[in-house]
């Protein structure tokens, strides 16, 4: 059960990943489909007790605070589905995604940036990122 879980909300990262590509934005309720997350992996039990589901949401908190003292420079849609994220798998497992999904954005960027694909103006769709982050830390944890 818990495995289709995981599949599932991958599915759905990789939707959401499609929308922040193609359109640079997403629609709040796609991002609140993602609640439905919360407590079907709050009954399998596999990531956790409620402990580290609540501070799981503390990374996509901050990144709240921070998109809105950067008026936008990190997208509040990163932020909520970051929430949501950490909601569903805890603290750890979104400690993990998060630094293997700023470790690939910053890679991509490097290599764009010396391509000359961006500058420094440029802006990249995070949310891919957050799936390729899931993606590793469901193989590797």
């Amino acid at each position: 059960m818990y495995y289709a879980l995981e599949v599932a909300y991958g599915l759905y990262l990789g939707l959401i990943s499609i929308m922040d590509i193609r359109n640079k934005m997403i629609p709040l309720r796609w991002l609140l489909c993602g609640t439905i997350f919360i407590p079907a992996y709050f009954l399998t039990g596999e990531a956790g007790e409620l402990k580290t589901k609540v501070l799981g949401t503390i990374p996509g908190a901050v990144l709240m605070l921070v998109s809105a003292a950067s008026r936008g420079q990190i997208g509040m849609a990163d932020a909520v589905l970051i929430m949501i994220l950490g909601a569903c798998i805890g603290i750890g497992q979104v400690i993990s995604v998060i630094s293997i999904s700023l470790m690939a954005i910053a890679a991509v960027s490097m290599v764009m940036l010396i391509a000359g694909k961006l500058n420094r103006k440029s802006t990249l769709p995070y949310i891919p990122f957050v799936l390729l982050g899931y993606a590793a830390s469901v193989v590797l944890i």
